[in-house]
């Protein structure tokens, strides 16, 4: 059977709500990337899949800080179940660790999202 080619879906965490490019529905092999958008090159976020991933790796996900993390690219796992699979994304603005604010850390904002997969594992040759 023949496969058509893997494609790449984009998160974009920068807007409200999170932007998904072209759309939130994966298929096993594909690619996922997350993308700090429109945020400063500061800003970081962490991402996490509080209840599983359907990636390859499990996290959690840092991007931002520096150019060669403003984007971090994830495969959909072969064996993940169908279904909807959310995320967390906590944005911090580069102030967090300075300690410059007296009520201690802050977070900047806090996303959520969620990754459909929109089919099943595809079966084990018989």
């Amino acid at each position: 059977m023949l496969c058509g080619p893997m494609a790449t879906i984009t998160v974009t965490l920068s807007t409200d709500p999170i932007s998904y490019s072209p759309g939130p529905e994966v298929k096993h092999g594909d690619t996922v990337v997350f993308s700090m958008g429109s945020y400063p090159a500061a800003y970081t976020a962490t991402v996490t899949f509080p209840d599983g991933t359907c990636l390859t790796t499990s996290g959690p996900y840092t991007l931002g800080g520096s150019p060669s993390l403003g984007t971090s690219s994830k495969t959909v796992s072969m064996t993940a179940a169908k279904g909807i699979y959310d995320f967390n994304a906590v944005i911090d603005d580069g102030t967090r660790d300075q300690g410059t604010d007296p009520r201690g850390p802050q977070e900047r904002d806090r996303k959520n999202g969620g990754i459909d997969v929109t089919s099943d594992p595809p079966e084990d040759p018989v």
